[in-house]
């Protein structure tokens, strides 16, 4: 029986080698430049994020085997829009244009934001869990390889702000839409030495969420004009507007709607407050409002709606349902709170 890849996170932890090596998802003429970009996060790190991941796929594949028509329904969902995918040698390039493409599929206008992120993934067929996760690891997604449907599921690190959460969620889209081969992807801060599907995965995020024509559009209405106009108040109405982190939407700035970069820099700059120049724009409820729930873990709406089904049903018991909450320890509080509810398995 083939190693699971938590097993394969604790290998790597006594060998040193990189668990990308270990899942054959790097050649092992690239082994020196993965050893490079895990540095910063040790190995040991993932492994719980995969263990979790893993048991979330196992019962994924468990209710779609008792659901079949959610597996023929989201198999043609994803298959439609993988119509999106575009080809080429040139990695943003083709990002930008999938990016495009799906947008259109998804009859978004070009200056319309981009909704539910999690709940279009989980349509595709891959279930979307909020996990703590460590500092530097934006998310995690791990693949069924056995399956051709492209099964799959996505952590996503609960503790980081939201708008960062929308960019990890869009960057996981990608891989789901070109089905990349390898069967487990980390998404990690400042990961510097990218292969093509990540540098692809992050020209998408950012393209599928702000179009370069939308963010032009939007700056030349909302840039400063006159003197009681600053950057700030711009930049603030520009995050809420796409949902992009502070981050994101200067770099976006910058690059697509030729923002000086020095013009920023008192709005990112150590100790500057995102609060500070919402409150300035007059963003600071819905600001507030936005991130009320960021921080707060969440089961896959679409499993926990299989599992609550199946578990009224008598297919499942309450230790799955457990598991796709993410309490598997909680087993009593979690039948009491099924049965407060009027969730009762139906005798069978």
């Amino acid at each position: 029986m083939a190693p699971r890849r938590h097993q394969l996170a604790e290998l790597s932890v006594c060998s040193g080698v990189s668990l990308a090596v270990l899942v054959g998802d790097v050649p092992v003429n690239n082994v020196a430049r993965v050893l490079r970009s895990s540095a910063s996060v040790l190995e040991e790190d993932i492994q719980a994020a995969c263990r979790r991941a893993e048991d979330a796929l196992e019962d994924l594949k468990l209710l779609l085997a008792w659901y079949p028509q959610e597996a023929i329904r989201t198999s043609e969902a994803a298959e439609y829009a993988r119509r999106a995918v575009a080809t080429g040698s040139f990695a943003k390039g083709v990002a930008a244009q999938t990016a495009e493409r799906l947008r259109d599929l998804l009859d978004l206008d070009d200056e319309e934001p981009v909704g539910d992120i999690a709940e279009l993934i989980e349509n595709l067929g891959a279930a979307v869990i909020f996990e703590p996760l460590p500092e530097p690891i934006q998310g995690v997604t791990v693949r069924d390889l056995s399956q051709d449907s492209w099964q799959a599921v996505v952590l996503v690190n609960s503790t980081t702000w939201w708008g960062r959460q929308r960019y990890t969620l869009a960057h996981e889209l990608c891989h789901i839409l070109y089905r990349d081969s390898h069967g487990v992807f980390v998404n990690r801060k400042d990961d510097e030495d990218m292969d093509d599907a990540e540098i692809r995965a992050e020209s998408f995020a950012r393209h599928f969420l702000a179009p370069d024509l939308a963010v032009r559009e939007f700056w030349s209405e909302h840039a400063p004009r006159g003197v009681y106009d600053t950057y700030g108040v711009a930049l603030a109405k520009f995050m809420m507007h796409f949902g992009l982190s502070r981050r994101a939407s200067v770099r976006t700035l910058v690059e697509v709607a030729d923002v000086p970069e020095e013009a920023m820099g008192p709005y990112t700059r150590t100790g500057a407050r995102i609060e500070t120049i919402m409150r300035e724009a007059g963003l600071e409820e819905q600001w507030n409002r936005e991130c009320a729930t960021q921080h707060a873990r969440g089961a896959s709406n679409w499993c926990l709606s299989m599992a609550l089904d199946a578990y009224r049903q008598s297919l499942v018991g309450v230790p799955t349902v457990a598991r796709v909450l993410g309490r598997s320890t909680e087993l009593v509080e979690v039948e009491r709170e099924l049965c407060e509810q009027g969730y009762r398995p139906t005798p069978r």
